[in-house]
């Protein structure tokens, strides 16, 4: 009789140490893409594995975009050699060569994809407001939706506490 009971209360804590151990989260998985850099490197979800990534969705003459892009620059520096990644997606209100251009003179140091039908930022933002930037954990679920240039001090501190786990 104890020994059932034994066996049915060893299943029950092992199922409870799993779950504490390996809990669900509530952040809903990063919505597929796929997409070519300006260098024809291909992007896609497998991209965003083990990774914290910002992608930021942007085009060259938005003077917000433009606004902040040297603190990307500088996070995407400050944070290099780390489990952290910048994705450029930008929309396609200017041409592929303006974009081309942009990402050239100022060297940017991350990837740059130009979405020229809107496939992924249709799929990510659903807002015609930009710059607009999404955080993604290591697990490729969306932690948050920045509209507008985000507060960089509050990002670092997201990003930070991210890479921790």
């Amino acid at each position: 009789m104890k020994k059932p009971f034994i066996l049915v209360f060893i299943a029950l804590l092992i199922g409870a140490l799993v779950f504490i151990l390996n809990p669900s989260s509530s952040y809903a998985k990063a919505p597929p893409f796929s997409g070519s850099t300006l260098n024809n490197k291909t992007l896609n979800n497998q991209n965003l594995e083990n990774k914290v990534t910002l992608i930021n969705f942007w085009f060259p003459s938005c003077p917000g975009c433009v606004s902040e892009m040297p603190k990307l620059i500088k996070m995407a520096h400050d944070y290099q050699g780390k489990d952290f990644q910048i994705i450029g997606i930008a929309v396609p209100i200017d041409p592929i060569e303006s974009v081309q251009n942009y990402a050239q003179t100022r060297q940017l140091p991350f990837d740059v994809v130009f979405d020229g039908n809107k496939q992924i930022v249709s799929q990510f933002v659903k807002t015609e407001v930009y710059p607009t930037s999404v955080l993604i954990n290591k697990r490729g679920e969306v932690l948050k939706t920045f509209v507008g240039e985000p507060n960089f001090q509050e990002l670092y501190q997201e990003v930070n506490q991210e890479l921790t786990k």
